[in-house]
């Protein structure tokens, strides 16, 4: 009569637990447990053999739940209370803790074994583990049947080694998915889960940031990792750019462990320290371009924050402010002491037209896509435009004298709303020169610059709102133009009351970040209100212009404070 071994081994839970080998014959050696050896379990008295089947004596050590996790490489759940055996799909037969050894008949052959594990006796309960393996049983020699349980996946648990690296440097993070059984025991190896756990990234904007060593983890042995490559996570929540890597596993609840890059301030030096950057926009070419003032000049910046000046403009003391990349592929910028809009291609090629009032004193300007710019003349009191190609120009004077527009964008109507700084107020302007009409904002916000908000914001009729910066009173503002002229106007005050933003842009995060030229601070409203400000390590920033780069970055110029040089920054989130 052939000898039959059944070995089972299983994947342990918190505490790792020993599984003896069950063995037939007259002699069952004992397994070790606990603190120490155990004595050999009694053989239980050998039964007749039907024709054709092989007498097994099954025999298995129950764990306690005071046993160490180093005792040996095969492993029980530590709350198993009864194991089921079954040959070939017949009627299963239990063992119960605490009693060690069953009796079933093998016939000889090629067999199916099945084992479970439960939390009761009996088989009642919940399944822990299980396995199924194949042998083929012959008489006259001694024959091993080896199985590794299973783990049976009840819950999941994900995190993240390092969550929060600086953000614009690589980092790889490792992903630490574990998967439990239902009296939650973590299932460790040497067997596979009873579903794999697949792991994904969910980064709503597709930042292409992250990746996965592995997106499938059959088992406790098989480890992932996340790759962070150092670019901006374009993905936005009202509390800041975020990302999850999502584990699953079929019947058990997703589980997810937020990614958050901690955004990291990067300052770069420019040529001239006292030329003092102004305002700064994304050009066609990948890089970022910026006015100098003093300095009487344009400069590019590279991703890599290699600075190449222009040379000079042409007029003398021009005082470069606003400077927006056009639909033409050049950048357009203004000149508010020679009342002048210039175009310069990104081979530093300059085109200068006058305004139509030499008092005009350009500030910002805007491609609404109609083929012009426009821009706000600030001290002249007018909105003009300046043709990409045509050459025609045209000017309106705005209705309340002296009221400084500062900023202009087109909406979604491609109306133009501009803010009158010295007045307190907004203003529009219809296709094409339409009557202005004004609303008032409360007293002492003193507007500033004004931009569309992201694409994937619909709070203004199901379109992007207008935002602009309410330098006097420190708050960032909201625009519904859909009920002008009694618009709904939505303030949003910044941490700080002397922060004084000026500067704003629409990110790719869909959120909105802003200057804080009274902090070295750089400010981001999401566009439900949430506020969060980023503080820069140096100091005397002078903030001023902001833009948003190809790889959703955030770039600003520093135009310096007292003795403190002008440089241009960046802000990776």
């Amino acid at each position: 009569m052939g000898a039959v071994t059944m070995i089972l081994a299983r994947r342990s839970p918190l505490a790792r637990r020993l599984a003896c080998a069950a063995t037939m014959a007259l002699f069952v050696a004992g397994c070790s447990g606990g603190g120490g050896s155990t004595s050999p379990t009694p053989p239980t008295a050998p039964q007749a053999p039907s024709k054709g089947t092989a007498s097994v004596t099954f025999t298995m050590k129950w764990n306690d739940t005071t046993q160490t996790v180093r005792r040996s490489p095969r492993y029980v759940p530590a709350t198993a209370r009864s194991v089921s055996v079954t040959v070939n799909g017949g009627n299963a037969q239990f063992l119960n803790a605490p009693l060690t050894t069953i009796v079933i008949d093998a016939p000889v052959g090629t067999d199916t074994f099945a084992f479970a594990t439960y939390d009761d006796q009996n088989g009642q309960g919940n399944v822990l583990s299980r396995a199924s393996v194949s042998k083929a049983i012959v008489l006259g020699a001694a024959n091993t049947v080896s199985a590794v349980l299973n783990g049976v996946v009840a819950s999941l648990t994900i995190a993240l080694s390092n969550p929060a690296p600086n953000a614009g440097v690589p980092a790889t993070v490792n992903v630490n998915a574990s998967a439990k059984d239902a009296d939650g025991n973590t299932i460790v190896g040497p067997g596979d889960y009873s579903t794999p756990i697949r792991l994904s990234i969910q980064d709503d904007t597709n930042s292409g940031t992250l990746a996965l060593s592995t997106t499938t983890l059959p088992n406790s042995s098989t480890t992932a990792t996340l790759t962070y490559n150092g670019a901006t996570l374009n993905s936005g929540l009202p509390d800041g750019p975020i990302a999850f890597v999502v584990a699953r596993a079929t019947g058990v609840s997703t589980q997810a462990a937020a990614f958050t890059p901690t955004p990291t301030f990067y300052q770069f030096s420019i040529p001239v320290a006292a030329n003092r950057p102004q305002w700064i926009a994304a050009g066609s070419d990948g890089n970022m371009w910026f006015t100098e003032n003093p300095g009487n000049t344009i400069a590019k910046i590279t991703p890599a924050g290699v600075v190449t000046e222009c040379p000079a403009i042409p007029t003398a003391a021009s005082d470069p402010r606003g400077i927006i990349s056009a639909s033409d592929g050049n950048l357009w910028f203004t000149e508010f002491a020679g009342s002048k809009i210039t175009r310069v291609t990104t081979a530093c090629a300059y085109t200068e037209f006058s305004t139509l009032f030499a008092t005009d004193g350009p500030q910002l300007l805007t491609d609404r896509g109609d083929g012009n710019v426009w821009f706000t003349g600030n001290t002249g009191n007018h909105v003009g435009f300046q043709g990409l190609t045509s050459g025609v120009s045209g000017e309106t004077t705005i209705p309340t004298p002296n009221s400084k527009p500062f900023g202009i964008a087109p909406a979604p109507d491609l109306n133009l709303y501009f803010t009158e700084n010295a007045v307190d107020q907004l203003g529009r302007i219809p296709m094409l020169f339409g009557a202005i009409t004004e609303v008032p904002l409360p007293t002492g916000s003193a507007p500033a610059q004004i931009v569309r908000g992201p694409a994937a914001e619909t709070t203004c009729g199901g379109s992007p709102c207008m935002w602009f910066t309410e330098f006097g009173t420190s708050r960032v503002a909201r625009l519904n133009p859909a009920g002008w002229p009694a618009p709904t106007i939505d303030e949003f005050p910044t941490t700080t009351a002397t922060s004084n933003p000026i500067g704003i842009t629409a990110g790719k995060d869909d959120g909105l970040w802003v200057t804080e030229s009274g902090l070295d601070r750089i400010g981001r409203v999401s566009i439900f209100g949430t506020v969060s400000e980023y503080t820069s390590p140096v100091t005397g920033l002078g903030l001023k212009g902001i833009a948003v780069a190809p790889d959703g970055s955030i770039w600003f110029a520093e135009s310096g404070t007292g003795l403190n040089p002008g440089r241009v920054g960046k802000l990776v989130y």
